[in-house]
């Protein structure tokens, strides 16, 4: 009888070991979504609590009248004046109650970061927030998650195998299901919902826009290192590697250029506190390379009326951001994405017209590379331009109308080595690169001869982003889109030799005529009440003939010199 109560008093004692063991693995798992619940939470606490002040109404009424703003390329010949320091604070000025009402925020905001999202990157709770190593992340819902399926099957096809997450945002998460449950799994990829990572009472009250978005999905995405990519943009190289290319391992955050030169206010910098020094110029356009006694004659500080002011020591370089891809290491970047998100929350009030001042693509590609510089952070933008593939309008009336379809992103890892190799050459060469060469321009010297292989060919392109005309089957044919005046159609993308010959126009028209014109198509939200139109079987007639002329047109195409 002993024996039995002793032994029931271990079986006892083991069941409740059991039970408290279960119980706090329990209360461990049910940390995660309250560590999420308080770090996304005093982030968006601080979002508020450091809102700047209400900007005019009338904007202009920050210019002078002696203001010169517009676009301002980075090719050779392309005008400089418009971005000197002199006519940049001209065409953006704040009284001294603006000025405060944005610095004072921005500040606060600053000292913020350094508490409330103070992780180690190897401690468990950076771990619990962003349990995966790596993978990709694009944005979808509505349109949009049409747009994602092409350019994951665009993934898939180019050979890349890392994991997919698809962010869809809260006023389109009722409608996706079918793509989420039935059609992603399918690809190794996923649906990352809003209300799955932030606090629900938070998803339910923020009214979370379009050019939010973006910055939301990055922070909320389960992976320590990212590849982001628009849902509108092919990767056309396997990406696997690319998270121990050099250039991520030393920078940790790689951009990609637009075709613009910066504009950003030089106000801007005073009210975040980056010292920029007006007496010493540190660069040519791209060319962070090259001694600047081999392109200015007098070693004097510049003239400001002439001089670009991004040429100056403390200022964000050019050219602008693409912000269509990027790469980013969140243990290195975190702080980088939640600066950027601030900007963004408030750019269509400030930091967009302060970043950009209503030029070309104004809206959240500058708000990275910058929140990078304003904490110091090291960063890499692609020196190589972006190139481009397009058609010429067939209408008579519209001759050399140029319509242009994608953007070509080259390779970031051949890029970097390039750089790299031109540092090393002027390093051995002083004499040959610092002596002044008086029809020295960055075009020539920089661009076309150091960032070139040495047989002057190019590099690879890795992106092709095509954000217009988008792979929209509904709005093409609304459009009439690759239609010639009499009805023939036209190929859009004529530069395939630029992308190793893959006809990028057949290959997604294939993926779309499987996935919405056969017997069971992919219910996709966008498409639902579209699915029923009588317009929809002339929608997949359209999409049919399309597939039909590339096939037919393909060797040409690639044949083409």
């Amino acid at each position: 009888m002993l024996l039995f109560k002793r032994k029931l008093f271990v079986s006892c004692f083991a069941v409740l070991c059991a039970m408290l063991a279960l119980f706090s693995v329990r209360k461990r798992l049910n940390k995660v979504p309250t560590l999420r619940e308080k770090m996304y939470g005093e982030l968006f606490e601080n979002i508020e609590k450091f809102q700047p002040i209400r900007p005019p109404k009338e904007r202009n009424s920050m210019r002078l009248e002696t203001c010169d703003m517009g676009n301002a390329g980075i090719n050779k010949g392309d005008t400089v004046e418009r971005t000197t320091f002199e006519n940049l604070d001209q065409c953006y000025r704040l009284s001294r109650g603006q000025f405060e009402g944005l610095q004072a925020p921005h500040t606060g905001f600053l000292m913020a970061l350094k508490t409330f999202f103070d992780y180690e990157p190897d401690s468990p709770v950076f771990n619990h927030l962003f349990p995966q190593e790596k993978g990709i992340v694009t944005v979808g819902g509505g349109r949009f998650s049409l747009l994602s399926y092409t350019m994951i099957k665009t993934l898939r096809e180019r050979g890349t195998t890392l994991p997919v997450e698809v962010v869809i945002p809260p006023q389109d998460e009722a409608d996706e299901q079918h793509y989420c449950q039935k059609t992603l799994p399918e690809l190794n990829a996923k649906c990352v919902f809003f209300g799955d990572v932030l606090p629900k009472r938070l998803v339910a009250s923020w009214e979370f826009k379009r050019y939010q978005i973006k910055a939301v999905a990055l922070l909320i995405s389960s992976f320590k290192n990212i590849v982001f990519i628009d849902a509108d943009d092919f990767p056309l190289k396997k990406l696997d590697g690319i998270f121990e290319s050099k250039v991520f391992q030393k920078n940790g955050l790689v951009l990609w250029p637009d075709l613009w030169r910066r504009v950003t206010a030089p106000v801007f910098y005073r009210l975040a506190n980056v010292d920029v020094n007006l007496k010493e110029r540190v660069r040519n356009l791209g060319d962070d390379v090259t001694p600047v006694s081999h392109y200015e004659e007098s070693v004097a500080a510049p003239d400001l009326t002439k001089v670009p002011f991004h040429d100056l020591r403390g200022t964000v370089s050019d050219p602008t951001s693409e912000s269509g891809q990027m790469v980013i290491d969140k243990t290195r970047h975190l702080r980088t994405l939640l600066l950027a998100f601030y900007y963004n929350v408030y750019g269509p009030e400030w930091y967009y017209s302060l970043m950009s001042q209503g030029t070309a693509g104004e809206g959240d590609k500058e708000t990275f590379a910058t929140a990078a510089h304003v904490l110091k952070l090291p960063y890499y933008q692609v020196k190589t331009k972006l190139s481009f593939d397009g058609y010429f309008n067939p209408d008579p009336a519209a001759p050399g109308d140029f319509r242009g379809v994608a953007l070509y992103q080259h390779d970031c890892e051949q890029d970097y080595e390039l750089h790299e190799k031109a540092i090393e050459l002027v390093k051995n060469h002083p004499q040959q690169f610092e002596n002044f060469k008086e029809d020295y321009n960055a075009e020539d010297d920089f661009y076309k001869t150091l960032m070139k292989p040495e047989d002057k060919s190019d590099i690879d392109v890795m992106f092709a982003h095509a954000s217009f005309h988008k792979f929209d089957p509904w709005g093409l044919f609304n459009e009439k889109v690759y239609l010639k005046p009499d009805g023939s159609q036209l190929r859009s993308f004529n530069n395939l030799k630029k992308i190793k010959n893959f006809d990028i126009e057949l290959f997604n028209f294939e993926v779309l005529e499987k996935a919405l014109c056969s017997s069971q198509p992919i219910q996709f939200a966008y498409l639902k009440s579209k699915f029923t139109s009588p317009e929809w079987p002339n929608v997949c007639k359209y999409v049919g003939d399309r597939v039909s002329f590339l096939r037919d047109t393909h060797e040409k195409a690639i044949n083409k010199t």
